[in-house]
């Protein structure tokens, strides 16, 4: 488990080098300063996530416990943020502009984690900030009631889309209940958290990330017309549903180990 899944520390300046091109870019088209180009929508969209992700989890030059500690609550804070927003956001204007909101709240996971992990750094090197290890999860008793929701709300979103229902009253009830029930699962704290369960939280949320974006550049460049809009839903909870199964499986094979 040595693994932490982070890039070299020189990967932060390639990541600034494609981002700030890339958001370039997605301003010019949206926004008509320059012309546009075939391809450039996409273009824009899959430089934005992969400058993020090399932002975003490039190794600090001195990686410890702490920095690790200050890494898994920041992440877990700007999954929680999206993931709010994206129910706020169904719940608001779940039919006009909704596509739009759901590209867009793609990226917000790892823009607050990069504001968030460097502010929290920054405090934290100057004395002025606490690393606590289990920030921002829930009492284990929620991850029962997670699965209460999910299944349900994950059998409901399944029967809308094989029936075509079309956007309703039903379609945002199933996103807010299967949104919820995946954070549930996700944040439900173990009845021991410790170092190391942080440490396999961490790992998990990374490989996920990696997973969620690599797909959304993948469909990004392939089907960005109408089918589009079913392929961001779906991106959408991709997420939490790998970090719940890495996670999961991490901690399977951890106990067995100890055991044998």
């Amino acid at each position: 488990m040595k693994r932490d899944y982070l890039f070299p520390s020189w990967c932060q300046a390639l990541g600034w080098i494609c981002l700030i091109p890339s958001v370039f870019l997605g301003l010019c088209y949206l926004y008509d300063f320059l012309p546009a180009f075939k391809g450039q929508a996409e273009l824009s969209t899959a430089g934005v996530a992969l400058g993020l992700l090399l932002v975003a989890f490039s190794r600090c030059r001195q990686e410890d416990e702490c920095v690790a500690a200050l890494r898994l609550s920041s992440l877990t804070l700007a999954v929680w943020v999206a993931y709010v927003v994206l129910i706020g956001g169904t719940l608001s204007f779940y039919e006009f502009g909704y596509l739009e909101f759901v590209i867009y709240n793609q990226f917000t996971v790892l823009v607050v984690f990069i504001l968030a992990f460097r502010l929290r750094l920054w405090l934290w090197k100057r004395g002025r900030l606490t690393v606590h290890q289990a920030g921002w999860l829930l009492p284990s008793s929620y991850r029962k009631a997670g699965w209460i929701l999910f299944v349900p709300f994950a059998a409901g979103c399944l029967f809308v889309l094989l029936t075509a229902y079309g956007f309703a009253w039903l379609d945002e009830v199933c996103v807010v209940g299967l949104t919820l029930g995946l954070l549930f699962i996700a944040f439900a704290r173990e009845r021991q958290e410790d170092e190391y369960i942080a440490s396999l939280r961490t790992k998990a949320w990374v490989w996920a990330v990696y997973v969620s974006y690599a797909l959304l550049v993948v469909g990004t460049l392939l089907l960005y017309d109408e089918e589009y809009l079913y392929f961001v839903l779906g991106n959408a909870f991709v997420l939490p549903l790998v970090f719940i199964g890495k996670y999961r499986w991490m901690l399977y094979q951890s106990r067995r180990e100890n055991h044998d």
